[in-house]
């Protein structure tokens, strides 16, 4: 498992744990496995230790998820979010990407398979769906990017690991030495934070799975669609007041 400080990393083949990110605040481990491969075709079962939050992508074929609380089947194109440890299993020529967020405490959540554009604006003609939202301002996050034909990016960083996998079509992430890495279906990719990057298309489009161990949008406990539609005397309620702030919640980190 390997440690990088800043750039582009890209895996073809993989089974196991590939990176830890080092990060002191957002610790991620990235994990892929395949049977695709020759060299891991006899392979179909892991364990992924119970030390955070799984956000997970099925690529290919089938997987099943199991741990004392679920027993789900994935088919290709569908997406998860496991806050516990789990056994993966893996039926023949299926493909999985994982991101372990350390020491956070997420919501079970499954759905796909994902659509053929995003629902939001992304930069320079690209789009983006949240697939899996951050229950609470600043927590993790998983998206949907895509990106159309004819696409070149501006040049630009993000303060925190990006992780995931190329789930369609091909394109380039070219980094600030110039250099242009090729991405394919079934590619995982790791992007260090603060790294210079942009993605290019050209007569396919792309779609990646991309994850994000933090976030700054979500909903706070003064915020969100529940208490601010709870309006008393036809007004928002003072949630602020004694009476409110002794709720027991869940805590994510």
């Amino acid at each position: 498992m390997e440690k990088i400080e800043i750039g582009v990393h890209v895996w073809r083949s993989y089974w196991g744990a590939l990176l830890d990110d080092g990060d002191s605040k957002n610790n991620s481990v990235i994990y892929g496995f395949e049977n695709l491969s020759p060299q891991h075709q006899h392979l179909s079962q892991v364990r992924i230790p119970d030390e955070g939050t799984c956000f997970g992508f099925v690529s290919a074929g089938l997987a099943d998820l199991q741990n004392p609380h679920i027993n789900w089947q994935l088919n290709s194109g569908q997406w998860f979010c496991v806050p516990h440890g789990l056994l993966l299993t893996l039926q023949p020529n299926s493909r999985v990407v994982i991101s372990q967020c350390l020491g956070y405490h997420g919501v079970y959540a499954m759905g796909g398979p994902i659509e053929a554009q995003g629902r939001l604006r992304y930069i320079d003609g690209c789009s983006d769906t949240l697939l899996c939202a951050p229950p609470l301002l600043g927590d993790p996050c998983l998206n949907h990017l895509h990106f159309p034909t004819g696409i070149a990016q501006t040049a630009h960083t993000h303060p925190s690991t990006r992780a995931g996998i190329i789930a369609k079509g091909q394109g380039e992430c070219v980094v600030s030495s110039g250099e242009a890495i090729n991405l394919r279906a079934g590619d995982l990719f790791y992007i260090a934070r603060n790294t210079v990057h942009h993605f290019v298309t050209a007569d396919s489009g792309m779609d990646v799975i991309a994850y994000h161990p933090d976030s700054d949008w979500g909903p706070t406990h003064d915020e969100h669609p529940m208490i601010n539609r709870t309006w008393v005397d036809g007004h928002k309620i003072d949630n602020q007041a004694f009476q409110h702030q002794n709720a027991v919640i869940i805590h994510g980190r």
